[in-house]
């Protein structure tokens, strides 16, 4: 799918020369960053904390391509579970992956940084959209952003974040919209992991061109719109 980015960028340079601002929005969570090796990581140190050998060597037989969004099913096809261990292994989850430290750790899809760097220096305005919450995971998103090389302090970059965890996603993605269509500017394409978003993203600005990016998707998710295109990564 790299012609198709080539021409995102394309139409970012001649959208600026037409004297607008185009704007490039991108989810964080399964679109830029994997949050699965994240999972990896938290359930690899819950068995190395409790002294769990035999769940430690299951963790580390799962590959990253394996952990989709279930916490517990590739563990579970490989070591059985009472319910009191299932409940302290999401426990544990629940309370160390929405959390700065370890979201500061996360890897990225291939080319991102680079793809989003083009997109910058071509005058795209950078708007990350993330579920993330304030009051948690900003530093840790901030620091993982820097770090891998996208563009955050050069002007031309938002980082937008939900003001409290209990908010679902969808409601405050569509609160976005009215947000994103308040700059002004042109929407030329938008990037995310869930189809119910990039649906809304389609409705919002109908003239961009919309992406999905990776496997990594809610169970129940509905099936993406044709004029959704996917992608499972960024190189150009």
């Amino acid at each position: 799918m790299s012609d198709i980015l080539h021409q995102i960028l394309r139409t970012i340079e001649t959208t600026r020369a037409a004297g607008k601002l185009p704007i490039c929005v991108f989810d964080l969570d399964g679109t830029l960053l994997i949050t699965r090796a994240r999972t990896l990581g938290i359930l690899a140190d819950f068995a190395a904390r409790t002294g769990r050998g035999a769940l430690a060597d299951a963790v580390a037989s799962i590959g990253v391509d394996e952990q989709k969004y279930s916490v517990l099913d590739p563990l579970q096809s490989r070591i059985d579970l009472s319910a009191t261990e299932k409940a302290a292994i999401m426990g544990w989850w629940r309370g160390h992956f929405f959390t700065d430290a370890w979201c500061a750790k996360d890897p990225v899809f291939a080319g991102g940084p680079e793809f989003v760097r083009a997109c910058h220096e071509r005058g795209a305005l950078i708007y990350y959209l993330t579920g993330r919450h304030i009051h948690g995971m900003e530093a840790g998103t901030t620091q993982s952003l820097v770090a891998h090389g996208f563009p955050m302090f050069g002007g031309r970059a938002m980082l937008q974040l939900k003001p409290n965890f209990e908010m679902e996603d969808e409601p405050y993605k569509e609160d976005a919209m009215r947000m994103i269509a308040s700059l002004g500017g042109t929407v030329v394409a938008t990037f995310e992991n869930e189809p119910a978003n990039a649906h809304i993203f389609a409705d919002a600005f109908p003239s961009a061109t919309h992406f999905l990016v990776g496997n990594t998707h809610r169970p129940d998710a509905p099936q993406p719109r044709a004029e959704i295109l996917h992608i499972d990564d960024f190189v150009l």
